[in-house]
């Protein structure tokens, strides 16, 4: 009798840890726990805008690569886009901009703000393109590899995101943002009766500081951004490096570093006993108290770039070379045991930045 008392506890013990897990108690437990991944590539399309129509509008880089001016709270992005009639040029334009900040990637903000659209531009007899097609921002139409991407007739344009003084600061000093861009017709309310389409990719771009350094990483990075942004599109920069992970990080940041040749960065030149390489362990400390954009990271089998540390999700974003072949923005889960070269003052070319002489500090790069 007691063996059969034992027997039904044991079966009335079972089937209460079965019911625990059925169906409904799996699925809640399955929304509790996020899912974990080592890396992905970032999106390249706004959930939100899936269903627009693709607009011929690029990004246009050039005239931002080289900004020095001091951080002011603001923002400007020039776009370039194809004069045909899929966009209305004869009304006012209105840009709907989602802005990321890549170390709060769980949060968004979004603002209209006016397009401010130049004059046509002829840029010499070149083939005709798809109406939806992208136009190449640079005029290169001596070029025989950029002749198939070139639109006749552009219109350049630029909008500009700022902080507002009563708000809290849209725009901080060395960080590194993802826009998504729409285009709407100017009315009084925006909204999808004002939509016309999309700019096709993500825009990424960093904002400046106040040091020499933050000068150097935003230069840095705006390098691999067009970079990145040309090969989506199928163009070319002119820039030559191979195809390679580590020669990608040596040709972004060699302009600008100590001890590089031929335009290459040399690492033994950077780090040693004195200036020692960190852990990818150390990550979240060095994210917390100065920015990480334009740092070196390896791995076995790898090398890439640091583009900004999400803390909330313990994941870290990055430029790569040669991933799939090409160059992609990443997201990785940090691995503990990375090698990781943290950029300091020491490392940049003294004379590569003018300084502002007798101007205080008044936008630090501190990461609240």
């Amino acid at each position: 009798m007691a063996l059969l008392t034992l027997r039904n506890a044991i079966a009335t013990a079972l089937l209460l840890s079965l019911l625990a897990l059925s169906p409904a108690s799996e699925a809640v437990a399955q929304q509790q726990t996020p899912v974990a991944f080592s890396k992905q590539i970032a999106p390249k399309l706004d959930p939100a805008s899936g269903n627009c129509p693709s607009l011929p509008v690029s990004y246009y880089y050039d005239p931002v690569m080289e900004d020095e001016g001091l951080f002011d709270g603001s923002l400007r992005v020039h776009l370039c886009l194809a004069d045909n009639d899929k966009i209305p040029f004869d009304q006012p334009l209105v840009a709907e901009v989602k802005l990321t900040d890549l170390s709060d990637s769980a949060h968004s903000h979004v603002r209209f703000v006016p397009l401010v659209v130049g004059r046509e531009v002829v840029r010499g007899k070149t083939g005709s393109r798809p109406a939806d097609d992208t136009p190449n921002p640079t005029d290169e139409a001596g070029s025989e590899e950029n002749l198939a991407v070139q639109f006749p007739v552009v219109r350049y344009a630029s909008f500009d995101l700022k902080n507002d003084s009563w708000k809290p600061p849209l725009l901080r000093p060395a960080r590194v943002y993802r826009l998504f861009v729409n285009l709407h017709r100017q009315a009084e309310s925006q909204g999808s009766q004002t939509l016309i389409g999309r700019v096709p990719h993500p825009y990424y771009t960093a904002t400046t500081g106040a040091t020499r350094l933050d000068r150097a990483r935003r230069r840095i990075v705006m390098r691999t951004f067009k970079e990145f942004y040309y090969r989506q599109n199928g163009w070319r920069t002119g820039e030559k490096y191979p195809m390679d992970c580590y020669a990608y990080y040596m040709w972004a940041t060699g302009f600008c570093t100590v001890g590089a040749e031929n335009g290459r960065t040399q690492l033994h030149n950077l780090f040693g006993k004195e200036n020692s390489y960190n852990l990818g362990s150390h990550i979240p400390a060095l994210s917390d108290k100065a920015p990480i954009h334009g740092d070196y990271v390896r791995m076995p089998g790898h090398s890439f770039m640091l583009l900004s540390y999400d803390a909330e999700r313990g994941q870290v974003w990055t430029m790569e070379g040669n991933f799939n072949s090409t160059v992609e923005v990443v997201i990785r889960t940090v691995g503990s045991s990375w090698t990781v070269g943290h950029l300091r003052d020491g490392h940049i070319l003294p004379s590569l930045f003018r300084l502002w002489q007798n101007r205080p500090r008044i936008f630090g790069s501190g990461r609240s």
